[in-house]
This record gives C-alpha cells, sequence and structure tokens, in this order.
C-alpha cells in the first residue's frame, strides 16, 4: 500500500495499547508511506514525550489534535468508559481540520486494535465513503433500533475522506445528534449507525476480528454460529478466522487481554507486542465471579452459547443481572 493515513483517538490510559497497536502496523500492513493522527485527551507533557519518542524512532509523520480544543461536551453524548475520547472519531473533519486536504482515505483504528496481515486489500474500499465491519451477533439494542442485520462495529473504520465532506456526513451525524430521541447505549457506535443509516458499506470481518469472533473452536462455532440470532455462519468465521487482518482486543463479557484471565483468544499476542513497548504493563486484576469466569473458559464458553438461544426479552435480563453481580 503506498500511503496511509491512520487516525487513534485515546487518553493517556491507552498510551502503551496504542503504541503496540502502531508498532503491528509498522511490522504487517505493508504500508510504504504511513502517517499517524492522534486524538488525545488528559495528556500531560511525558506522555506526549513517551509517542514523541517512539514515532520519531521509526521516522514516522505525525500529528496530534487534543479534544479540548474541540469542546465535544457541546453535545452532550454520554460518555463511553468515562470519556468522550471514543465519540471524537464522529469529528474528525472538524477536529483534523485542514490536514483533510492531503488525506485521500482514513482508517480509524481503536487502540485496542492489532494489524496481522496485509493491507493492501484495502484499497478495493477506498471509494466508498464510509466501510466498517458489521457485528454478527443480533442482541437486544440492534433490536431496539431496528438494525439487525446492519449494526456496525466502530472501532475500524475506513473512510474516503473527500466523499465524507462532500456528501455532508459530519453534519448528518449533528443532526441526528441534535435530534435524536434514543436511548445511546455505544454513543459513538449507535450515533455512527443511526446518523449514516444505509449509507456503510461493509468490509469483510476479517478486518475487525473481535474476540467473541475467535473464542470458540470448532464443535463451539458450529453451536455459536448456528444459532438463528446470529448473523455469521459457521463457514464464514472459520473462513474469516484463516485470513484475519485486523484483530480487536474488545473484552468479551468486560474480560480483555489487558486482564489477567484465561478466556480471551487474543491474550498472547497482545502481551507479545504490549511487552516489547512496556515490560512492566499493569494488567488488570479481575474479581468476584468475574474473575472465576475469566479463568474458567470452558464453563464460560457453554454458559455463553446457552445464554445466546434465550429469548431476546431474558438476554437482556441475564446480561444485567450478570453486571450487578460481578460488581459486588
Amino acid at each position: 500500500m503506498e500511503r496511509l493515513d491512520v487516525l487513534y483517538a485515546i487518553n493517556n490510559k491507552y498510551i502503551d495499547i496504542m503504541l503496540a497497536s502502531i508498532l503491528s502496523l509498522l511490522e504487517n500492513g505493508n504500508v510504504n508511506n504511513l502517517r499517524i493522527h492522534i486524538i488525545t485527551s488528559d495528556f500531560t507533557k511525558d506522555d506526549y514525550d513517551k509517542i514523541n519518542l517512539f514515532l520519531e524512532s521509526f521516522n514516522i509523520e505525525y500529528y496530534f489534535y487534543d479534544i479540548k480544543k474541540f469542546a465535544i461536551e457541546k453535545y452532550h453524548i454520554p460518555n463511553w468508559k468515562e470519556s468522550q475520547i471514543p465519540n471524537a472519531r464522529l469529528f474528525f473533519q472538524s477536529i483534523l481540520g485542514s490536514r483533510l486536504a492531503n488525506i485521500t482515505n482514513l482508517l480509524y483504528l481503536d487502540a485496542d486494535t492489532l494489524v496481522v496481515n496485509s493491507l493492501v486489500g484495502l484499497n478495493n474500499y477506498s471509494s466508498n465513503t464510509i466501510n466498517a465491519v458489521r457485528e454478527l451477533e443480533i442482541n437486544k439494542h440492534c433490536e431496539r433500533l431496528k438494525l439487525l442485520n446492519n449494526y456496525y462495529n466502530s472501532g475500524v473504520l475506513y473512510i474516503n475522506t473527500s466523499n465524507w465532506c462532500n456528501y455532508g456526513y459530519e453534519e448528518k451525524l449533528i443532526k441526528f445528534i441534535q435530534e435524536n430521541k434514543i436511548p445511546l447505549i455505544f454513543p459513538d457506535q449507535d450515533i455512527l449507525n443511526f446518523g449514516l443509516k444505509n449509507s456503510i458499506a461493509t468490509l469483510p470481518n476479517n478486518y475487525n476480528l473481535v474476540a467473541i469472533n475467535n473464542m470458540f473452536k470448532s464443535l463451539g462455532d458450529y453451536l455459536y454460529y448456528g444459532n438463528p440470532m446470529i448473523v455469521g455462519s459457521t463457514k464464514e468465521i472459520k473462513e474469516v478466522k484463516k485470513n484475519p487482518v485486523i484483530i480487536h482486543g474488545t473484552g468479551i463479557f468486560d474480560i480483555s487481554p489487558f486482564s489477567y484471565n484465561k478466556l480471551n483468544p487474543y491474550n498472547d499476542i497482545f502481551r507479545e507486542y504490549l511487552d516489547r513497548i512496556n515490560s512492566n504493563f499493569t494488567y488488570k486484576e479481575l474479581e468476584s465471579i468475574q474473575k472465576f469466569l475469566a479463568n474458567n473458559p470452558n464453563l464460560f464458553k457453554m454458559l455463553y452459547i446457552m445464554q445466546s438461544y434465550l429469548p431476546y426479552w431474558t438476554q437482556e435480563k441475564v446480561r444485567k443481572l450478570a453486571v450487578k453481580v460481578t460488581k459486588r
């Protein structure tokens, strides 16, 4: 791939995780000319210095954008994990400003992603205004939004910036925010899906292979993806796992590669990259039932498959109860 602009949006808790992502991008992305754009929140001088040192060692062109200068609070979007930084991706046009004139296609990556294969295939999607990977599980939230088969994960977005600006996509998102009457459970993702409904093109799942997609083996895949409430098929997920391009270290029941556990399928690869960034990286210590399940993966997988077959309203109650129990 001749040239690629990549965007991250992080607060200072995700610096090492983002640097691990950038390292994987450098090693595996097959990009000749790379530029990095980082929207920041709650950074100290030392935080900037750490990133400067890393990126300059690879002679990469890069830019910082402090979210405070954009005043995102004016849109009154709910926080995600106690921060507005995840919502910043929706406003990259305003935040990056005049630099967009020199950007043809922009790849947004969540900090907890790793590039594990060449990104050259993205060239096939460069003319679409925005590309993303569909969520495979049809959950209660998707049903409520009436986006059962077309609800997209916002962790990886490939955007044609000229089209985005010319077609007024940011204005569409702002209009939806101002007129919205539905509760936002996953704020930036819900806004993206509803504000740009029917305008998002579908990337193959191997460009955003979340942890749950890789958690099961053959029998588990058959039981889980054979469920009619799952959009993907056993055959599809099997093929996707053979050739991942970007893996996404999402938590499974909030059990992520950045916590002590035996469950998440991406533990080893994320820890390998994190070790190279910071050998003293602090992993989260889980508590209570969550810790028990995280260290008994076979039991967790069995329970997860069982609950996926429950009716929507029952799944919602089970999940709410589980959240309450694990917080005790």
